[in-house]
């Protein structure tokens, strides 16, 4: 095994320093180095469909508001008015003619242009509104997805998703939120965005799925995307029923019916997309959507954010095809939030994972964690190619590009002018 002590290895993230999860200056380096600068996802097209309307968001510390104007064009600034700094909209979404600021009625139209100020003539002939509007922040799409970046000299959304968009892309498209659910948990926010990057837990950790669909995971592929993107895949076989049940007795003292085994004569793939540096994707199981085409229906989005070092933010988002009855919305909702939303079963797996790891993390007995498992050359592959889904292709590629924003020393950008 490749010593922790080699520059290569530590370059190329096979092993990383333990003190990126607990320490304050490394928090600072984060927000200013990476997600000051990169590409980050927002929300959904379908929330800002129409003139007026406006979705905000903070990204660590900074809020932003993204704006439909009249001419159907999206727009977003930070949002924040140019006068006293006040918070121009504290609603989540909503729909507005205007902004106007609660403290001295400063009034912005859609474009961002002060349009409006009381007493104007006070401030004497030189006055300029023109110099006052909204700060502009950088605004792109990628399909249904809306992502912003504070970097004014960031590469296109498209550059920076890089190897992973084809793989997102046929997700995207003809989705829209139907639920929506933030928490917080003791732990690094880096833990919860590796831990969409591994497939080698969900035997030990999520014992259920363990019990039902046996070795699921080990099955599939794990891939590192350039630059720091990634995506595993499983392939789920027979479920036995009657070993989940067990299980569950076994666990609980509780006497459970004997289950069901159901067999699944062509079983299709399922995958999770992670884009660098917090967002999270995962479709729902692939399955038969009519006129001989593959594809799913519902998924969730999540996105995590540092609180501190030992504390982190999830937000998440549960969608469904625009095609979709409320019916089946309501069944996808219920569903997700049964296993993934803060309360869910596989959720609550994590959470307690996590905080462990926290803990842990703070011992001074080992210094560097390892991702190391998987040693053939390359970004990874799938099971045909001889590689474990359980591999850590995917979270050495986080790493390295990690590593590279962590190191960059270049003030924080300016805001686009």
């Amino acid at each position: 095994m490749i010593s922790p002590q080699e520059k290569g290895a530590l370059e190329a993230g096979w092993y990383v320093d333990r003190k990126i999860y607990t320490s304050d200056d490394i928090v600072q380096k984060e927000k200013e180095r990476i997600f000051y600068k990169t590409w980050q996802f927002a929300c959904l097209t379908s929330e800002i469909k129409n003139p007026g309307d406006y979705f905000s968001l903070k990204i660590i510390d900074q809020p932003i508001i993204i704006i439909r104007g009249n001419d159907n064009k999206l727009r977003a600034f930070y949002n924040a008015c140019t006068h006293r700094g006040a918070v121009l909209n504290n609603r989540p979404c909503g729909n507005e003619k205007v902004f106007q600021c609660i403290y001295h009625a400063w009034t912005f139209n859609l474009k961002g242009d002060l349009i409006g100020v009381p007493y104007e003539k006070a401030y004497g002939p030189d006055f300029d509104k023109k110099k006052l509007a909204l700060v502009p922040v950088r605004v792109d799409t990628f399909h249904d997805l809306v992502f912003i970046t504070l970097n004014p000299n960031a590469p296109s959304l498209i550059e920076y998703l890089g190897e992973v968009a084809p793989h997102l892309a046929k997700y995207v498209q003809g989705i829209e939120v139907i639920g929506r659910n933030s928490w917080t948990y003791e732990g690094n926010w880096k833990l919860w965005h590796e831990n969409f990057r591994d497939n080698y837990h969900p035997a030990f950790t999520h014992r259920g799925f363990q019990d039902s669909i046996p070795h699921y995971a080990q099955r599939g592929g794990n891939w590192g995307f350039e630059p720091g993107h990634s995506m595993l895949q499983w392939i789920y076989g027979n479920h036995d029923g009657e070993s989940f049940f067990r299980g569950m007795q076994r666990y609980s003292n509780i006497e459970f019916p004997k289950g069901d085994k159901i067999i699944c004569e062509d079983p299709t793939p399922s995958e999770i997309l992670a884009v660098f540096p917090n967002l999270d994707f995962q479709p729902g199981q692939q399955r038969d959507l009519g006129g001989g085409k593959m594809g799913t229906r519902d998924g969730f989005i999540q996105t995590a954010y540092p609180l501190g070092p030992n504390k982190a933010r999830i937000d998440l988002v549960v969608y469904s095809s625009t095609d979709d009855d409320p019916e089946t919305r309501q069944a996808a909702l219920e569903n997700k939030a049964g296993y993934i939303g803060s309360w869910g079963k596989t959720s609550a797996d994590d959470t307690e994972a996590m905080a462990r790891c926290q803990i842990g993390l703070h011992s001074l007995g080992t210094q560097f964690t390892p991702f190391a498992r998987g040693i053939a050359p390359g970004k990874g592959g799938s099971t045909e190619e001889g590689i474990d889904g359980r591999d850590e292709y995917s979270l050495r590629e986080y790493y390295r590009v990690y590593k590279q924003y962590l190191d960059r020393e270049e003030p924080v950008a300016a805001a686009a002018e």
